[in-house]
């Protein structure tokens, strides 16, 4: 198969794009499938091939009678049987059964080189309203979106809720921890839907205008954390010990943030100029070839982060506090210190729970669906730009599933995704039970 290509920058011409079988002698006649891509070759000595041109495969080969070679023939618009013409003038039915000769693993997991582009590539794109279109039916893009939204929602859930995690289950007085804990919990409540809703309509735009201070703001923090313990030292007014005094030092530290928070927000102008000279878009563009789309991957995980954290805390804050409490009382009567405690003693006897809190947070993001599909473009894009969208593989199927004719082709595929993105989650599942046992004997055996 040839067609019209730019190679190296240069003009368009014609090149080889698609390589079949190769017959014994001349292929006398070619006709093709006016619904699909799909071809039959015929050839000088009597033999009769079944091709698909996007999938680049023979689906079927043979010499079904005696040597005589071919000159015309006429597939049946229902694409079960067809005709052929020997050249005695002769005519040969022959049945035909492949309802979906688009499909092949190359078309699903390889990169396939479509007309109209210039090279092979991964594309998802099962409609169009033009007779002449494609089917492309890649499942790389969708994965590389299910990845790279999961990614970064972990990105910002995992540091809050773990941090959050241990900081409840082994420093907070006990009353404190029966309140605070079950209004963490509560944000698992709130509507998926919901927060896509919020991310989509507010979050984004929002994002777009405040995004240098968005972006120093983790630094900002980070220093703000560093120094309140040394600012909470010299505080002039602090109970004595007990559920009064964590109540004004997590009180302290909210206040203490939250004044540090509103630093960035302003000052946008100022980082802005002398950060990205005058406009982040153009300056990202130009450092990275970036192009900002207002809703994109770093909405997404902001969003889909903050559904991840309750589910994420809740089982490693379970992990935690089910540490033996003489293992603690008798590390701390040694001498080591909190911190020594919480590092040797309780993260590695802990660690089992944590990291199925981790892999339980990796398949709830993974599986997430509203989110993605109101708070991102849901383009079936490769790019691990944070400003540009994507389409995971529970969003695909929420959009095109409701419009895929059944029985079709593309609903096929839209099953074999689903059965893809159940088969994922189970392997997610697994890995997180391996590794927990497996933490928890080595630690046992200690």
């Amino acid at each position: 198969v040839w067609f019209p290509a730019r190679r190296d920058g240069a003009l368009r011409r014609w090149t080889l794009v698609h390589g079949f079988r190769s017959y014994p002698g001349s292929v006398t006649v070619v006709i093709p499938d006016r619904r699909t891509r799909a071809f039959i070759a015929a050839g000088d000595g009597g033999e009769i091939g079944w091709h698909h041109s996007t999938a680049e495969t023979t689906r079927w080969f043979g010499r079904p009678v005696a040597k005589a070679p071919w000159v015309d023939g006429v597939i049946d618009p229902s694409r079960t049987r067809f005709l052929l013409q020997a050249a005695q003038g002769s005519l040969a039915r022959f049945s035909l059964n492949d309802p979906h000769p688009e499909v092949s693993w190359k078309t699903f997991f390889g990169k396939v080189w479509y007309e109209g582009y210039d090279a092979p590539r991964y594309m998802w794109q099962s409609s169009s309203g033009h007779q002449s279109f494609e089917p492309k039916f890649s499942l790389i893009p969708l994965i590389y979106g299910t990845l790279k939204g999961t990614l970064y929602a972990l990105f910002i859930a995992l540091p809050l809720a773990l941090f959050g995690a241990l900081f409840m289950g082994q420093f907070l007085h006990p009353n404190l921890r029966m309140v605070f804990k079950p209004v963490i919990e509560l944000m698992a409540g709130l509507p998926s839907v919901v927060l896509g809703f919020i991310g989509g309509l507010w979050l984004a735009p929002q994002l777009e205008k405040w995004f240098p201070a968005v972006m120093v703001l983790p630094v900002v923090l980070g220093a703000a954390m560093a120094g309140a313990p040394w600012v909470w030292r010299v505080f002039p007014v602090k109970p004595a010990r007990g559920p009064r005094r964590d109540l004004m030092m997590m009180a302290f530290l909210a206040a203490w943030l939250a004044a540090w928070c509103v630093v960035p927000f302003l000052a946008r102008d100022f980082l802005e100029v002398h950060l990205f000279g005058g406009d982040y878009q153009t300056w990202f563009f130009q450092r990275f070839g970036w192009t900002y789309e207002q809703r994109n991957a770093l909405a997404v995980g902001l969003v889909m982060g903050y559904a991840v954290i309750p589910i994420i805390f809740s089982i490693a804050e379970e992990a935690v506090a089910a540490v033996p409490g003489e293992w603690v009382a008798g590390a701390l009567a040694l001498g080591a210190t909190r911190w020594q405690t919480l590092v040797h003693i309780v993260i590695p006897a802990s660690l089992s729970g944590i990291v199925s809190a981790v892999m339980v947070g990796f398949g709830r993001a993974v599986g997430e669906t509203m989110i993605v599909l109101m708070a991102t473009g849901n383009t079936p894009i490769m790019n691990m730009s944070p400003f540009t969208g994507f389409r995971t593989l529970s969003a695909n199927l929420a959009v095109e599933l409701p419009e895929a004719p059944v029985g079709s082709t593309h609903y096929r595929v839209l099953f074999l995704a689903a059965l893809l993105l159940f088969g994922f989650t189970i392997a997610v599942n697994t890995v997180a039970e391996f590794l927990r046992e497996r933490i928890r004997r080595r630690h046992y055996r200690k």
